[in-house]
């Protein structure tokens, strides 16, 4: 159950315990705690349609054989996930405790019933935005599904750190997903954050981005797309908000 009166849907509840049980059964005391991280901690859960994001922390470093069991359970267990699929990382009690320098996990692993499976064991081949941001959610919003209060886990992220993060994810969007809702949105909340240093959701940094870019039709695509409902995405126009908003984190870097 999560530690704060924020509302969770009931069934992501469920889940959430059900992935618990499972690193509960498969780390025993090398568990730490369990916490909903992304858009089930942030606000912006979207039945049916968002990911689940859930971080665990371990004690200590995981063995080969441990990393592998763990990521076999979550595999198993993510096809009950009530959502598109589960995002789940897995990291050492010092890592989570410490700014973060890169990806620094000791497993990821998703899939889900609309979410191809895919483990990754080795944090240095993997892109170290995503995990700086999921560290910093986690440690501002993240919500506790067993053990401490997250606060007490994870070091908070510099905000110079997370501008860089931020940067680097809007060129990887440019490179590889270009016109797609997830650049939009990221490009939203990274806009908003540059902006006014809040990180927040992805729906709340478009409303709040809808009010400030003239492009109100892109937003809303993409925002419907997020809802599960019927929209197009131009490619230009994604690609003219991320040269924006890359520009912004520059400039926030740069202040």
């Amino acid at each position: 159950m999560p530690d704060d009166d924020r509302v969770v849907t009931p069934e992501v509840l469920v889940f959430g315990d059900q992935v618990a049980d499972v690193l509960a059964r498969t780390l025993g005391s090398d568990l730490v705690g369990v916490y909903f991280v992304g858009s089930v901690a942030l606000g912006g859960y979207v039945p049916g349609e968002s990911d689940i994001d859930i971080t665990a922390v371990s004690r200590a470093a995981l063995a080969v054989p441990q990393r592998q069991s763990v990521a076999s359970a979550v595999i198993e267990a993510s096809a009950a996930c009530p959502a598109r699929g589960l995002e789940f990382t897995v990291y050492r009690l010092e890592v989570a405790g410490s700014p973060p320098t890169g990806a620094d996990f000791e497993v990821n692993a998703n899939g889900g019933p609309r979410m191809p499976a895919a483990v990754h064991m080795d944090a240095s081949a993997e892109p170290g935005f995503w995990y700086v941001l999921d560290r910093a959610i986690a440690y501002r919003s993240g919500l506790a599904i067993s053990g401490p209060p997250a606060r007490r886990i994870f070091a908070d992220v510099q905000r110079s750190t997370l501008l860089e993060a931020m940067y680097e994810s809007m060129a990887w969007h440019r490179a590889h997903e270009k016109a797609t809702l997830y650049s939009v949105l990221n490009a939203c909340r990274a806009w908003r954050f540059a902006a006014v240093d809040v990180l927040g959701s992805k729906l709340e940094g478009a409303a709040w981005a809808r009010a400030r870019w003239p492009d109100t039709g892109l937003i809303d695509a993409a925002v419907a797309l997020r809802r599960g409902e019927d929209a197009t995405l131009d490619e230009s126009a994604v690609d003219a908000l991320l040269s924006a908003v890359t520009a912004e984190l520059r400039e926030a870097a740069e202040a």
